[in-house]
């Protein structure tokens, strides 16, 4: 693998674990949420108050909800990214130009990754 793929996996691996964080905090802000317009403050209305429960427990109350599968998918991509770390300080260990040719590409694309994040 180029230098230049190592540096952009990690970058992509770092941007996608942002996205990851904003949409788990998104999904706890929405199953926070105190009045969801479904007529769960309606004491005639039981389903309301039920269809309510279940999305909040959807939204980060259990090991199903939105925020337990987006912290396995966060793990997944960390492990991905521990991997491809291990494998590119063992390249920089065995190869003086590999590592300065990837010291040049992550510049690049750490360069490239904030001008897209603008």
């Amino acid at each position: 693998m180029r230098p230049a793929e190592f540096a952009r996996v990690d970058s992509a691996c770092a941007e996608f674990l942002r996205a990851i964080a904003r949409i788990r905090a998104l999904a706890v802000e929405i199953g926070d949420q105190e009045h969801w317009g479904l007529g769960e403050g309606e004491t005639r209305l039981i389903s309301g108050h039920t269809l309510v429960a279940r999305l909040r427990a959807v939204a980060g109350a259990n090991e199903n909800s939105v925020a337990a599968v987006l912290d396995a998918h966060s793990q997944i991509v960390d492990g991905i990214r521990q991997s491809f770390a291990a494998a590119r300080d063992l390249m920089v260990a065995a190869d003086e130009e590999w590592a300065d040719r990837l010291r040049l590409s992550e510049t690049s694309a750490g360069q490239h990754i904030s001008s897209e994040s603008a």
